[in-house]
């Protein structure tokens, strides 16, 4: 983030880029700067890093990674600097609309290394919150930015080296025993860098395999982990045993909170699930929690449980349904626990179709409903969700038709 925010009002010129000529990749197992073609791949789950470069194969024509493109990359992926930052915008095109007052908060990505160690993964970078107040009436903005400073990052800041394992393949730089020196090591490091939330007076950074961090709005300094009093079990793994909270509380277990809450305007709440692995078997212990936006107010909770030992990314909302796509994932935890790879060197895609778990609403008109489980022929891989709604069918009042689309293919619906 430069010292000088520029802030534009008036249309952007058109940007044209010129396409790609051929699907070939490169090698990038000898450079800390990786394409994004195999950062995909590696996000995906395919293969960790380095078998997804090798799997790849080949390198681009000098059409397609050329000097300008390597330059916008290294760019896009350098770490943060002048960070914290508040200062007034001074450089301001056009005129802020008189009427147009408010803040926007993003969060994502912002450092890549520590103590001259690239992080193996951009998604494994510590979380950067920005943040824009605009007032039209006068015709001022203001940016401010700051890292998350979890114990976490606050450790590694004062070490200047990375001390934690992550998601996507960043860890403890090896000793004599080389990478089995991290073996049995299976706490991660929270980045907070997926997403940042508001809801009932509480501005929260969030990423999927932890508690939400706490924000002060007006500092953007980290406050601490936030559990919704109580709701959400605080411990140093997300696992269940199985067998009650008690016995997960002894053992120091606890639950994550998806990265991607859901608003229902219409209803004025917000909606969240938290989530635990198990510590045996395949299914994922999921709560669906829905909150008043305005006084954040626990309206609803609703447990129920996933057949899948891995957590999905997002999830989608109806009037009636809480809808999850499961990708056909295989979970090898193994190298994982050998200290080898990250939790997600550890998946592999097995070719099946995706699975749509359907969890009735409370309120809904599929309340008092078993949840339903539809099986898919289609293997695509969802991420994020653009829409989900119900239609009405039949001579009754219900609602009985959904339809749902993946951001991932979102020329496309499934139907049920």
């Amino acid at each position: 983030v430069s010292r000088r925010c520029g802030l534009s009002c008036v249309p952007p010129r058109e940007r044209r880029f010129p396409a790609p000529k051929k699907r070939d990749y490169t090698d990038f197992s000898q450079s800390s700067k990786k394409p994004m073609v195999a950062l995909l791949v590696a996000t995906l789950g395919v293969a960790p890093a380095g078998v997804a470069r090798r799997a790849l194969g080949g390198k681009p024509s000098a059409a397609v990674w050329n000097e300008e493109i390597k330059a916008a990359w290294t760019q896009a992926y350098a770490s943060a600097q002048g960070v914290p930052a508040n200062y007034d915008i001074d450089e301001i095109e056009g005129r802020i609309p008189s009427a147009l007052r408010g803040t926007v908060f993003r969060n994502g990505p912002g450092n890549f290394e520590r103590g001259g160690q690239r992080y193996e993964h951009v998604l494994d970078g510590d979380g950067l919150l920005c943040r824009w107040s605009l007032d039209g009436a006068t015709g001022r903005a203001r940016f401010a930015s700051r890292f998350v400073r979890t114990p976490e990052y606050a450790a590694e800041e004062a070490a200047d080296t990375v001390l934690h394992r992550n998601t996507f393949g960043t860890q403890p730089a090896s000793g004599p025993l080389g990478e089995l020196e991290n073996a049995f090591d299976l706490v991660l490091k929270n980045p907070a860098n997926t997403n940042v939330q508001s809801w009932g007076g509480k501005l929260l950074a969030l990423w999927e395999a932890a508690l939400p961090c706490r924000i002060d709005p007006d500092t953007l300094e980290y406050v601490g982990r936030e559990t919704f009093d109580g709701l959400l079990p605080d411990g140093a793994l997300t696992v269940a045993s199985g067998i009650g909270p008690e016995v997960d509380a002894s053992l120091g277990l606890g639950v994550a909170f998806t990265a991607h809450p859901r608003e229902d305007r219409k209803r004025g709440r917000v909606v969240g699930w938290s989530w635990a692995a198990p510590l045996v078997g395949s299914s994922l212990s999921v709560t669906v929690h829905e909150w008043d936006a305005a006084s954040g107010a626990l309206l609803a909770s609703t447990p129920t449980a996933l057949p899948s030992a891995i957590a999905p990314h997002d999830f989608a909302l109806t009037d009636s349904w809480y809808i999850f796509a499961l990708n056909a994932m295989q979970l090898n935890l193994f190298p994982y626990v050998l200290g080898l790879t990250g939790p997600v060197g550890a998946l592999r895609t097995t070719g099946e179709g995706a699975v749509l778990v359907l969890v009735p609403r409370p309120g809904g008109a599929a309340a008092g409903r078993e949840p339903l489980t539809v099986r898919t022929e289609d293997p695509y891989f969802a991420i994020h969700h653009a829409v989900a709604c119900e239609e009405p069918r039949g001579g009754g009042g219900g609602s009985d038709g959904l339809d749902f689309a993946p951001s991932s293919s979102a020329s496309r619906s499934d139907s049920t």
